[in-house]
């Protein structure tokens, strides 16, 4: 018997192991709707967390503005009180925006020849607030302080932010003695509503006039 173009070729086999290896390799693929719903997820819990440092920025924000603003509030407030108590005399102008006050440089002479050593008016300072007088418009607004008038040169106490109290001015004399001292300091930054604080204080001079001895009070 004869084979005429008989051709012996071996058949590929495909093992069962590659067989489980291409079913495990198709079970563990990611279909589109799974990819779009992960994706989904993943934006909302980085919006989310974006949120939550943002609203923890304002909170931040906010708290130090309010420690910035009491302290500079309270620090002014503080040194104006210890420069009138030792004032020998204060006065305020006609808007209320400057306080002077008056020293005796020395007390053991009598420049004024009045017969009395410890009530001259050697050299005057004042402190000035700068900008509009408004309970609601601050931008610009500051406290300034001038240790000698008669070079003018001033210390900025307040930058920014100063107002009025509502009805009132910034300085008030009464007595010639008694110096009242009432604004508020606000910050400007609106995204963290607006941090202020509101500042009420009395100093009176140590070594005043007898004549001056009746205290006023806050009304």
């Amino acid at each position: 018997m004869k084979f005429q173009n008989l051709k012996l070729g071996r058949a590929p086999v495909v093992s069962r192991c590659t067989q489980r290896a291409a079913r495990v390799r198709a079970c563990h693929a990611y279909t589109l709707v799974e990819i779009v719903v992960a994706s989904a997820l993943g934006l909302l819990v980085i919006g989310g967390a974006m949120a939550f440092l943002w609203f923890c920025g304002l909170g931040v924000s906010g708290v130090s503005a309010q420690a910035l603003s009491n302290q500079r509030g309270g620090n002014a407030a503080e040194f104006i009180q210890s420069r009138a108590r030792f004032a020998i005399n204060a006065s305020n102008d006609l808007t209320g925006n400057i306080l002077t006050l008056a020293f005796d440089d020395n007390p053991t002479n009598d420049s004024d020849k009045n017969g009395i050593t410890y009530d001259d008016m050697n050299h005057f300072e004042q402190f000035q607030f700068i900008g509009v007088n408004s309970t609601n418009n601050f931008a610009g607004n500051k406290l300034i302080y001038i240790p000698n008038t008669t070079n003018k040169n001033q210390v900025v106490l307040i930058p920014t932010g100063v107002r009025n109290l509502p009805g009132y001015p910034i300085f008030t004399v009464t007595n010639s003695a008694t110096t009242i001292i009432r604004f508020g300091i606000v910050d400007g930054y609106g995204r963290d509503h607006f941090q202020s604080i509101d500042i009420q204080s009395m100093a009176v001079p140590l070594n005043r006039p007898r004549s001056t001895n009746i205290i006023a009070t806050f009304p």
